[in-house]
């Protein structure tokens, strides 16, 4: 636990162990911008309309069906 908090201080990159700029890791990144990229990427985000509302992002597929339902169910 202690090396994690040391490679931390150093503005080491937790997932390839690069080196990144300290001002990066004093607004909260713990990644190099390559590698935050990289895990952004993993993410599906869908930004959807409700019926008679507002819009609501969503990043599960099983969410998205039948959303838009006056009822909001899906069988």
């Amino acid at each position: 636990m202690d090396e994690i908090l040391e490679q931390q201080a150093k503005g080491i990159c937790l997932q390839c162990g690069n080196d990144f700029d300290w001002a990066r890791f004093k607004l909260g990144y713990k990644v190099c911008k390559l590698c935050g990229d990289k895990l952004a990427h993993k993410v599906r985000r869908c930004v959807v309309p409700m019926h008679k509302s507002n819009y609501v992002m969503l990043t599960d597929l099983q969410d998205l069906k039948g959303i838009n339902n006056k009822g909001g169910l899906h069988r």
